[in-house]
């Protein structure tokens, strides 16, 4: 088996957005160093104490009962604003504060978020490995957990599903785990601490401490008004205190308060007693006396991107762009030098309110009855549509400031996660769609540029196939439906889509997609144009790997030919498809024109590119695989020694290629008999194939047989 090289390479401009780098499947930097840092390590946003908080000391000793060194999953249940997450968190504060070894915070919302988080559990404890399957990662850094995790705690907050957080979870070991989560299943998972209301004296001392106010007969009224819920609470302490009321004004207000028509309760699925209006009536306390003039949009803007935080980075830089002004994007020699300390004030009066808190070192976050308050609030008052244009313009200046993808995987993947949620907003709501126009059609083709973005820092990670295709599949469909079926984006996102299906190798389906996007091509630009035969290599790569050698060989003689004619024979597109056409006779056992083939393009790529070049390694692999496959192992076993240490040196010892390559080498031991190499060098590729692609990857499958083949001849007694 040699490699075969895909592109996906294409600079598409989607109307009314900029150009797009879609689908190089690049060698991702390591930027740590491999070894635990020294000291506590902290990972996630672990919220901070916000002024309304009142410890519970009954339920932190639920927390605390079994303490370090007994393997322990605590399921902190309870209904939308009775303070679990802020529970958790107290309790994560603790034990940063006595010095554990590890506190990690990990939001549970969905699969993305849940796996986003244990990557950066996973870099912070200095395991991080570029090009690993994130869900891999999850499983080592729960591995780690168990076989290491004596005073380690991992939060796992607003789980939505424990099927999904199931695979996540040490079954041993000593350390501790807490979920929060809405969903009374979840109790299942482990001890589980229910989180109720406030009883009556909490709600009393905490009206009475956050207000200065001693009406007890006030006060008691209002929270049963509120249902004693601290959520409700804190807002409604937070106006008081502001403002000098008395808890009957307050109440009256509160009655008064509108929220039928601005806040209406969604059918099954209600706001908490009291909670709209105290959200509605700590909103207009804060913008109806707001010197920044941001309170209101900034709150709304939030409320549209991912509920694990938004960075102060992320708004300033939004600020400094005019995001959250009233008159729009200012002129370049326009823009507020103090835009930062405007945005910085505006989140504190916030915060003042009860309406956001801080999260780790840079971060907001709000709580998701109050983003979905917020939300609300705008679209009844039929500005959502400017609100998703002011998030969409956030996020694209966010995407301009943007390093090198694959050298900033972290910060970028949390970018993709504001993208999805504001995409799933709009999408949900006509609220956020303007009419028509212009203006409706910038926002649409700009929100489709940065999924599109999105998908292909995915993409190039290659460690989030099946999030990929999970984005591909409908962004694929909403551009053949908002551009056109034959629109460069759509073209483009065809191309992604089975650059997605190739690396998660589900070759049928990558088939399906090159064949109709080659078709497209050669109908719109002719058969010569450069996008016509980069489709047809892709193609032809996609049938060598599936198998298809006859047909491979087919279409990649016309692809050299053309871009020999076109390009010249020293391009590298076209000592790109000559490799291709190379596999394509190894595996249909032509070897002889195999040989050939392989030995003239890396001749040609040791003279263009180099000795050392990526492209040159591979085909001197490629050459000394085909020696192998041609039944001259004797020859082979050399070459490919010298090609595993090679990329071993240059790519790492588990990059995809390596492992191709190091399974060939273990072929050529059990063709020479010495099994003991073969083992050895087959156990290695398993367990990489395994964590690069997953145990049910082709590749993955392949190794392990063959390694399973091997034991068994190695096995004392075993005849041969």
């Amino acid at each position: 088996m040699t490699a075969s090289e895909a592109v996906g390479r294409y600079n598409v401009t989607v109307s009314g957005g900029r150009g797009v780098y879609v689908g190089d499947h690049g060698i991702q930097v390591n930027l740590f160093t491999g070894e635990p840092p020294p000291g506590p390590v902290v990972a996630g946003n672990v919220p901070q104490a916000p002024s309304a908080y009142r410890p519970r000391e009954d339920l932190m000793a639920g927390l605390r009962a079994a303490g370090p060194g007994a393997s322990v999953v605590r399921a902190v249940t309870g209904m939308r604003g009775v303070g679990k997450t802020q529970l958790a968190a107290a309790y994560a504060r603790e034990c940063i504060a006595a010095g554990w070894r590890l506190v990690a915070w990990v939001n549970g919302g969905d699969t993305a978020a849940l796996l986003n988080g244990l990557a950066v559990v996973a870099a912070r404890l200095g395991m991080d490995r570029p090009g690993v399957a994130l869900e891999t990662v999850g499983v080592e850094v729960r591995n780690r957990l168990e076989s290491d995790g004596d005073r380690c705690l991992v939060v796992y907050d607003n789980v939505t599903d424990p099927d999904q957080l199931r695979p996540y979870l040490p079954a041993a070991g000593q350390a501790q785990v807490i979920v929060t989560s809405t969903d009374t299943s979840t109790a299942a998972l482990g001890r589980p601490v229910p989180v109720d209301v406030f009883a009556l004296t909490e709600s009393l001392r905490f009206l009475a401490e956050r207000t200065g106010g001693y009406d007890q007969d006030g006060a008691a009224e209002l929270a049963a008004e509120l249902g004693r819920l601290p959520l409700a609470l804190a807002q409604a302490a937070a106006v008081i205190a502001a403002q000098h009321l008395s808890y009957p004004v307050y109440l009256g207000r509160l009655r008064g308060y509108p929220a039928g028509k601005y806040l209406p309760r969604a059918k099954g699925d209600p706001y908490p007693r009291g909670v709209a209006e105290a959200i509605g009536l700590s909103v207009d306390a804060v913008t109806g006396n707001d010197p920044t003039g941001v309170c209101g949009t900034l709150l709304e803007v939030i409320s549209l991107l991912s509920p694990d935080g938004v960075s102060r980075r992320l708004l300033h830089l939004g600020a400094a762009a005019g995001v959250f002004s009233a008159s729009g994007p200012p002129a370049e020699e326009a823009v507020p030098v103090d835009a930062a300390a405007v945005i910085d004030e505006a989140i504190g009066r916030l915060a003042d309110a009860s309406l956001l808190a801080f999260a780790g070192d840079d971060a907001v976050i709000v709580h998701r009855l109050t983003m979905r308050a917020a939300r609300e609030r705008a679209e009844r008052a039929g500005g959502g549509f400017v609100l998703a244009a002011r998030a969409c313009m956030l996020l694209d200046v966010a995407r301009q400031a943007q390093r090198e993808p694959r050298l900033n995987r972290a910060d970028v993947r949390v970018l993709a996660q504001h993208v999805a949620a504001l995409n799933g907003h709009v999408a949900l709501s006509p609220c956020y769609r303007a009419p028509g126009g212009a203006e409706a059609k910038a926002l649409g083709t700009g929100l489709l540029s940065l999924r599109v973005w999105a998908l292909s820092f995915l993409i190039q990670a290659g460690d989030a196939v099946t999030q990929a295709i999970g984005l591909a599949e409908p962004l694929l469909a909403d551009c053949e439906a908002t551009l056109g079926e034959s629109h460069p984006g759509t073209l483009s996102m065809r191309n992604n889509l089975g650059a997605a299906y190739r690396a998660a190798g589900r070759l049928d389906d990558a088939i399906t997609q090159y064949e109709r996007l080659l078709a497209d091509h050669e109908r719109l630009s002719g058969p010569d144009a450069p996008e016509t035969l980069l489709a047809a290599n892709n193609l032809g790569a996609a049938y060598e790997q599936a198998g298809r050698a006859g047909e491979a060989i087919t279409l990649l003689e016309l692809v050299v030919a053309d871009r020999e004619r076109i390009l010249g024979p020293d391009h590298r597109d076209t000592l790109m498809s000559a490799n291709n056409l190379a596999a394509a006779y190894t595996k249909a056992g032509r070897h002889r024109e195999g040989l050939a083939q392989h030995a003239k393009t890396l001749a040609s790529r040791e003279r263009v590119l180099g000795s050392d070049h990526p492209d040159t390694l591979r085909s001197r692999a490629n050459l000394a695989a085909a020696v192998l496959d041609a039944g001259r192992p004797g020859e082979a076993l050399p070459l490919l020694e010298r090609v595993v240490l090679d990329y071993e040196r240059t790519l790492g010892d588990e990059h995809p290629e390596t492992l191709v390559f190091r399974c060939h080498l273990a072929h050529c031991y059990y063709l020479a008999g010495r099994l003991t190499e073969t083992i050895a060098q087959y156990e290695k590729a398993v367990a990489g194939f395994e964590r690069q692609l997953g145990p049910a990857h082709p590749d993955t499958i392949n190794a392990r047989a063959a390694l399973a083949e091997a034991r068994q001849l190695a096995a004392p007694g075993t005849s041969t």
